[in-house]
């Protein structure tokens, strides 16, 4: 301290004592005319016409310091345009604004929506602010009843329960926190027998209005966490829509709508708080005016009295920070972060199992559909003829015992194939893959050595000294079976069996997968021969499934990046060419 009263860095020691008092000073009148619902109210506002709302007293006080702080016009101007900056905004015109944004400058983006994840877990729910569409898109509809459709989407949005539902089916898919995009057609989601499509005919009408693509971003944050869904019309350039550019913005987006979501929690207790900290401020310093009998200029003016202020309000942390309060040993604050957190997941634990009970309830969804009885005569002729033909192959492939064959691995797969046709689960790539890979994971898992049919405490230490118990291998042989079926996108669920039989019996060998993969040809063309002579069905949907419906499919897809590998080598033959021009004439 220097002898005039001031600090070594040329700043006089009641700055932060001015500041607080002028904080209090007008964040007691922000309380009282602009800290309606949860606002962000800047505490220090000054602003050109803050002569107009501040009392004389403040303005005089707040004149003399300016004078005596040498306060440049420069400053000044970075004041008020911070206050500018600051301006109060509802937690609803935040969110809107960043949705807006997000679907502003993403390519090809006609629809933003926000749906977040309940406390509970038991449902996703649309924010208020928390959708965005884009009036032109809206406005080139061709009718008006297409024109209110699409508002009344935009306007209103029912809760849906995880897995059904358009929003509910793309969370479920995309993964909370795996910060990916992930693109689904609408219309093949309309085409899924097994997706729940909720009420309201969402996602019917979302596909009238032409919106055919859609991309969900997940986000995860300590107090919130649920999906940003894209919409995209059908005829969107699928390659612009999947470039690493716009995915990257889709993913920078989504964090930044879910922060502005997420902080509304944390944002509501910080200004309870600091209504609380005014309120005991106010208090501090009517005891003051009448403890001293001081002047409220006067008051801020006393270096001594601003500093006691100042050491009252601060609290025990930061009064250690400070050094002005009783150091706490390094290990006892090491231990007590450890116990915070300790205590912090273990309330999570009931919170879990309560929710776990709540979702027991079911979420009061509608049952699927009887078929017709025309629908169900074709699919017992079609069932009949092909399980006909399979049963025909089993018998011929007897004969020699190195291509054994259980025909029980495909009634399931004929259920699929004729009652529930536009299922992905059962197109052709499904079949062979699924059964492919579930045959080389129990071969796999059939290499392990094993101690018998018993487990663990059954074992006799003579007589099963190493391995493990059959059961657990054969648990292993499913649990691997469907995890990587799904993993790997090729899920067929009748095929899980074969991964559970190869890893129990020797009896199946590779000479069985050539009998299977017969057996998958004749399934799949004799579906092809019977399905498509109905006029309502047609299978396959897809066979490789690479490509995209606007894209020309896989072999659009392949044609694309041939052109970007032979426009990649290209450019790299052109630029080692002018390179080398450029050394020889060096």
């Amino acid at each position: 301290m220097a002898e005039n009263g001031t600090q070594d860095d040329g700043g006089p020691p009641f700055i932060d004592g001015f500041i607080s008092a002028r904080s209090i000073m007008v964040g007691e009148r922000s309380d009282s005319f602009a800290n309606s619902g949860n606002r962000v109210v800047i505490a220090e506002s000054v602003d050109d016409n803050d002569s107009q709302h501040s009392d004389d007293g403040s303005k005089e006080v707040y004149t003399r310091s300016q004078a005596e702080l040498n306060i440049s016009q420069y400053s000044l101007h970075q004041s008020r345009l911070s206050a500018r900056r600051g301006r109060s905004r509802t937690d609803e015109e935040a969110l809107a604004q960043s949705v807006a944004d997000a679907g502003l400058n993403a390519f090809g983006c006609i629809f933003v929506e926000l749906w977040v994840m309940t406390e509970d877990g038991t449902k996703l729910t649309r924010p208020s602010g928390g959708h965005w569409m884009k009036p032109a898109f809206a406005q080139s509809l061709e009718t008006e009843e297409l024109i209110d459709m699409a508002w009344t989407l935009d306007r209103s949005a029912g809760d849906c329960a995880p897995g059904a539902g358009l929003a509910g089916t793309l969370a479920e898919e995309s993964g909370m926190g795996s910060q990916r995009v992930h693109w689904r057609q609408i219309k093949s989601l309309l085409n899924d027998p097994f997706v729940q499509r909720g009420g309201g005919k969402r996602m019917e009408n979302l596909f009238e209005l032409g919106i055919g693509l859609v991309a969900s971003v997940p986000f995860s944050f300590q107090d919130g966490k649920g999906i940003v869904v894209y919409y995209s019309r059908s005829t969107a350039d699928v390659q612009m829509l999947r470039c690493s550019t716009n995915e990257r913005y889709l993913v920078g987006s989504t964090d930044l709508v879910g922060a502005n979501y997420a902080i509304q929690k944390a944002r509501e207790q910080a200004s309870e708080l600091r209504k609380e900290l005014i309120q005991e401020a106010r208090r501090k310093l009517r005891k003051e005016f009448i403890k001293e009998q001081e002047t409220f200029a006067s008051l801020i003016m006393n270096p001594k009295t601003m500093e006691e202020l100042k050491r009252a309000s601060m609290s025990p942390q930061d009064a250690e920070t400070a050094g002005l309060g009783a150091s706490v040993p390094r290990v006892d604050r090491h231990a007590m972060r450890l116990a915070k957190i300790v205590c912090k997941h273990s309330r999570k634990i009931p919170v879990r199992v309560t929710n776990s009970l709540k979702k027991w309830k079911g979420a009061k969804l509608h049952g699927p559909m009887r078929q017709s009885f025309g629908d169900c005569l074709f699919c017992f002729v079609g069932v009949f003829l092909t399980m006909l033909a399979v049963l025909k192959v089993q018998k011929s492939v007897r004969v020699d015992s190195n291509f054994n064959l259980d025909v029980g691995w495909y009634p399931s797969t004929l259920c699929i194939v004729f009652a529930l046709t536009p299922a992905p689960v059962g197109q052709p790539r499904q079949i062979y893959l699924a059964h492919v890979f579930n045959i080389l994971v129990g071969l796999a898992c059939r290499q392990i050595p094993t101690g018998g049919y018993g487990d663990f405490e059954e074992w006799d230490g003579a007589t099963n000294p190493h391995g493990l118990p059959m059961i657990w291998v054969q648990a292993l042989a499913v649990g691997l079976g469907v995890s990587g079926q799904a993993f790997l996108g090729i899920i067929h669920p009748p095929a899980t069996g074969m991964a559970l039989t190869f890893a129990s019996n020797p009896l199946w060998s590779w000479g069985t997968m050539a009998a299977v993969l017969l057996a998958d040809c004749i399934v799949v063309v004799l579906s092809m021969m019977i399905i498509n002579l109905s006029e309502k069905k047609q299978y396959p949907l897809f066979w490789v499934g690479l490509g995209w419906e606007g894209s020309g499919g896989t072999l659009g897809m392949a044609r694309y990046v041939a052109r970007s590998a032979r426009r990649t080598v290209s450019n790299t033959a052109r630029s080692i060419t002018g390179k080398n021009k450029g050394d020889d004439f060096v």
